[in-house]
This record gives structure tokens, C-alpha cells and sequence, in this order.
């Protein structure tokens, strides 16, 4: 195979789906606050491309940062989004195939040093349970393209092939997804930094789940209905969670991996979604205060 040549297969799926590695991850306002390098992934969320990626969303639907920005973007955002949803869920394999590339792509890019990954900008997909193959082929490219080496072989998802391969990525995401998870393993063996989101005191089951996330030392993220210029308390008592919890201020940058440690709040202020019609009902059912 030629120098700097991709696979085959890859490039074939990257045809049949108008994807391409160098840009299937970008930026938002959100992670170019952070000091790390930080790419991030954006599927079309909760069941807007006819497949669920948000199994746990309820009052966020509506409140979605996909419906935020300029809507004269918004009829390309879509469906580039949606095109990414349908092409992950048309092979999965492939799909990491890309993802693969574009770590590797922005991590050359950085000197080949530390750099930040969201998958699940806004989805929710449980990406630990999806293996990874590195073919031959694949590692050959990549070591021909961007100096960086990984073994040919299986995985057991994504972030392990960065961690056997010692490529120093931090990966992080918020979710609302708890259930059958291996916390411990994935903060511990994968290094998978996770922040638990808060939908609203109307969404029992999520109360339930944040409860939950809070005992296994997790911080957890909610909006706070206030203007942008104004502070977030020091301090809340959430009864729902039978506790007074210390609030981190989450709009300073997206880098929740930097944060303390031990069943916080992380405050984010309420953004306004330009693209969906909400109500003050909406707003007031989605906010923690």
C-alpha cells in the first residue's frame, strides 16, 4: 500500500456515507473555552434521525443545545448530524474507524501531546460497549500519516485502544445513562471521565439516577435559570437529593475532567435555544433553580 494511503474498506465507507475523518468531530462555543485541545463529537440527539441515541432524555428534548446557534446553520447542522447518527448506526465498526483517524489527526496536530475528546456531544451512546479493530492496514496508515503507532488487533472499545497504545487522550462526557454501567471501570480502567446530568424534578427515574450517581461520587451537572452575568450560588440544598451540595461553576470551560471530585453541582447557566419553541413551563420543569 502506498504511503499515506487510507484503507480501502474506510474509504469506501466514508464514500457510500459523504463522511470524512478530517472533519466527522469539530468544536463548539463550549470546548474552545478549554485549555486542552478538545474535539467533540455531535450526533443527532435523542430520536430526531429515527434512532434513539438518548435512551434516558425527557425534559432535555426540547431544551436540546442542538437547537442552539445561528438558524441560518441549522438546516445543514441537521443533517450533517443526522447523517453521522444514520452512518454509526449503519456500521458501528467503521464509524470508530473514522473516529479513530480524526484522534489521531488532531493529536499530530497538537505535537503529539494531551488532547480532549467528547463523544457524545449530543447523544448519550454508551461507546465503551462498541469494540474496536485496528487493521493492519489502519495501523499502517496511521503510522505513515501521523506518526503514531497503535497495534493491529481488537479492542475492547475505543478508549482502549488509546490506552494500550500509551496516546495520552482525555476522554469525558455528560450523560444521563447509569443503568448496567461499570462506573468504576470506566473512570478507573478506561480513564472515561463522567459528569451526570440533571433533567428536571419532573423526571423521576432521573432523580432516581442522579441519587444514584451522587453515592458513587459523581458530580452532577443542571441548569440554573439565571442571567449570564450573574453568579451561581456558592452552595444549594436539593431536597430531592437529601443533601447540601457545593456548586461549581460549569460555563468557566468544558472541562469537567479538572473538576473536584466527590458528588458536587455543577452549575450551568440556562442558554436559550433558538431553534424549538419552548415555554416558560419548559424552561421552569428543566432547571434546578
Amino acid at each position: 500500500m502506498k504511503a499515506h494511503t487510507i484503507p480501502p474498506i474506510v474509504k469506501m465507507f466514508q464514500t457510500e456515507t459523504s463522511l470524512n475523518y478530517n472533519t466527522i468531530m469539530g468544536v463548539n462555543p463550549k470546548t474552545e473555552k478549554n485549555k486542552l485541545p478538545t474535539n467533540i463529537l455531535h450526533l443527532s440527539p435523542s430520536n430526531t434521525s429515527g434512532f434513539n441515541v438518548c435512551a434516558f432524555a425527557k425534559n432535555c428534548k426540547k431544551i436540546c443545545l442542538h437547537f442552539s446557534g445561528n438558524p441560518a446553520y441549522f438546516s445543514a447542522k441537521f443533517k450533517a448530524r443526522i447523517n453521522r447518527t444514520l452512518a454509526f448506526q449503519k456500521d458501528n465498526q467503521r464509524f470508530i474507524d473514522l473516529l479513530i483517524l480524526n484522534i489521531c489527526r488532531n493529536f499530530y496536530k497538537n505535537d503529539s501531546k494531551k488532547i480532549g475528546v467528547r463523544l457524545n456531544g449530543t447523544s448519550d451512546v454508551l461507546f465503551e460497549t462498541k469494540k474496536a479493530f485496528v487493521s493492519t492496514a489502519m495501523s499502517d496508515f496511521i503510522y505513515r500519516k501521523f506518526s503514531i503507532y497503535l497495534n493491529s488487533g481488537e479492542y475492547q472499545n475505543i478508549f482502549d485502544v488509546f490506552i494500550q497504545n500509551k496516546i495520552d487522550i482525555q476522554f469525558y462526557d455528560y450523560t444521563k445513562h447509569i443503568v448496567n454501567r461499570d462506573i468504576k471501570k470506566l473512570t478507573n480502567n478506561f480513564l472515561y471521565d463522567l459528569t451526570f446530568s440533571f433533567d428536571g424534578f419532573s423526571n423521576l427515574i432521573n432523580i432516581e439516577h442522579c441519587k444514584k450517581a451522587l453515592d458513587l461520587g459523581l458530580n452532577v451537572a443542571a441548569a440554573f435559570n439565571i442571567k449570564k452575568t450573574e453568579n451561581l450560588p456558592e452552595k444549594i440544598f436539593v431536597p430531592e437529593f437529601q443533601r447540601t451540595m457545593k456548586v461549581l461553576d460549569g460555563d468557566l470551560s468544558d472541562e469537567r475532567f479538572n473538576d473536584e471530585k466527590g458528588g458536587h453541582l455543577v452549575g450551568l447557566r440556562f442558554k436559550q435555544p433558538r431553534g424549538n419553541r419552548i415555554s416558560l413551563e419548559d424552561v421552569k420543569s428543566f432547571c434546578i433553580a
